[in-house]
């Protein structure tokens, strides 16, 4: 029984390490009256954001969207935006009213990184960071000698490049790695105990 536990706590981390797929996750903005909290979110396709006005001021609403040519609105090509946000809605007489937008990254062509408008009706307007990264998953590397990528392009300009490790991954793996090392340190103890 020892030994078959001892086999699973050796096993455990190796396989943690196996799945690498990106499960999808929702992140929450809370929009107040003088700031978005967090004011940049870091996601990848197929990730939520959800931004939900929190800003109880009478008469005041926000609109949050990529305006890309200035011109206030968020109904050119390329643009979206969340529509008028509310604190506060009476669902029964207006149902129409929203508190929240909910904003789910389902498409490549959103990959980048933006500069979002938060319009308010008191005339102020606050900037909000969104940064979409790709969903990329490894792939095999090529057999030595052969070129990866388009080997005769020129390299193009570095860009700034964020992980897209979220801390719970990091937390994950140093848990598996330690759990590991413990493991190992155990077997050796049973077997300098058995000689």
């Amino acid at each position: 029984m020892r030994s078959a536990l001892l086999g699973l706590l050796l096993i455990l981390p190796i396989l943690s390490g196996v799945a690498v797929a990106h499960e999808p996750d929702t992140f929450t903005v809370i929009v107040r009256e003088d700031r978005h909290d967090p004011a940049e979110v870091n996601l990848i396709v197929n990730d939520t954001v959800q931004y939900y006005n929190v800003d109880s001021r009478e008469n005041v609403t926000h609109i949050i969207g990529l305006d890309l040519n200035g011109d206030n609105d968020f109904d050119d090509e390329g643009e979206f935006s969340s529509g008028v946000l509310h604190s506060e809605c009476d669902w029964d007489n207006d149902t129409d009213c929203r508190v929240a937008w909910i904003f789910v990254i389902n498409d490549t062509a959103l990959v980048g990184n933006y500069i979002l408008s938060d319009l308010r009706s008191d005339g102020t307007e606050i900037e909000v960071r969104l940064n979409i990264g790709e969903d990329i998953h490894p792939t095999s590397l090529p057999e030595i000698g052969e070129c990866f990528g388009d080997c005769e392009e020129e390299e193009e300009e570095t860009q700034m490049k964020r992980s897209s490790q979220t801390d719970l991954q990091k937390a994950m793996m140093l848990a598996g790695m330690t759990m590991f090392g413990g493991a190992s340190v155990l077997l050796l103890a049973m077997i300098m105990q058995r000689s």
